[in-house]
């Protein structure tokens, strides 16, 4: 890539890599004086040049850690705890950051007035179910993820297939049609027989691979323990039909210990997808009945 100048758009904030700065610097430096100028690595003006792109990459870094901390899917730590009050929970011993965001979202699931808030919420907390999704097409016409008319499709991510059929069944609006890949028959209170659908959802299994240099004074093995859980636990805490913004993982990998954030720098995070033979820098799409997911053996450190 080369350098952009940082905006926030809908899936979140964009920043330039650290690569992107100094390549910048570098072009400003030779139109000021000369295409000809020398700046190899041994050269003091292009250090300097890498110093000030690390002083940039650090101002980047903490914006955008602020900029998540203020989103409880993507605070961490204190500044995930700071904003569990205006939920009505608290963290428990011992529990993930993961964890504390299913429960908030299973809170604001609870908090929904309508017919379609408390149908999500109902399939939620059917036995053993892990998270859901609910798309609704309320049209004429079958729409683009084919989703036929004036029907809804749960995507659910475990759970039993009987008690979330039933969930379904008891809080979906009559009249309305349900879609999916799985089915289930579930008998009212007459007797009558109903076919009740939804989807289990599919696992995108993508593979992570970040680029770090180590400065003077860091630890490789410090690094990649604060690192890599920091990573993967983000990315598993993304939803179902969720895009992985891959730029915000930069600020998740710099805050994810504070006190070595200053002893490396990552220079590059790609992502590769099945299917896809380039890799991927800016956004992993997301199908709507799919969830992105990252297993460890999937994330690669590729040290610079």
């Amino acid at each position: 890539m080369s350098y952009f100048t940082p905006y926030i758009d809908g899936s979140g904030i964009h920043m330039p890599t650290y690569e992107d700065r100094l390549e910048d610097l570098v072009t400003a430096y030779r139109n000021i004086f000369g295409t000809g100028a020398e700046l190899s690595a041994a050269v003091p003006d292009y250090q300097l040049l890498s110093v000030f792109a690390r002083a940039l990459d650090d101002t980047s870094a903490l914006v955008v850690q602020d900029f998540n901390s203020r989103n409880p899917m993507y605070a961490s730590g204190s500044a995930l705890d700071l904003l569990l009050p205006q939920y009505g929970i608290s963290r428990h011993a011992g529990e993930t950051d993961a964890e504390v965001r299913s429960r908030i979202r299973n809170a604001l699931a609870g908090r929904g007035t309508n017919t379609y808030d408390a149908l999500l919420a109902a399939i939620r907390n059917a036995d053993a179910v892990e998270d859901a999704k609910l798309y609704v097409n309320e049209t004429d016409t079958t729409d683009a993820d084919r989703i036929p008319a004036h029907s809804i499709a749960a995507v659910v991510m475990s759970g039993y297939t009987g008690a979330i059929a039933r969930a379904i069944f008891d809080h979906k609006p009559p009249g309305i049609g349900t879609y999916g890949s799985t089915s289930k028959t579930v008998t009212d209170g007459d007797g009558n027989e109903h076919t009740i659908c939804f989807t289990r959802y599919s696992d995108l299994m993508i593979q992570l691979y970040p680029f770090i240099t180590v400065l003077a004074g860091g630890d490789r093995e410090a690094i990649e323990n604060a690192v890599r859980p920091a990573i993967i636990d983000f990315v598993s805490a993304l939803r179902i039909g969720e895009a992985l913004n891959v730029p915000q993982l930069y600020g998740i990998a710099y805050s994810a210990d504070p006190a070595i954030a200053n002893t490396f720098v990552i220079t590059d995070i790609q992502a590769a997808v099945p299917g896809q033979a380039s890799v991927l820098r800016g956004v992993v799409p997301c199908a709507w009945d799919e969830k992105i997911s990252l297993y460890p053996e999937n994330f690669t450190i590729r040290w610079d």
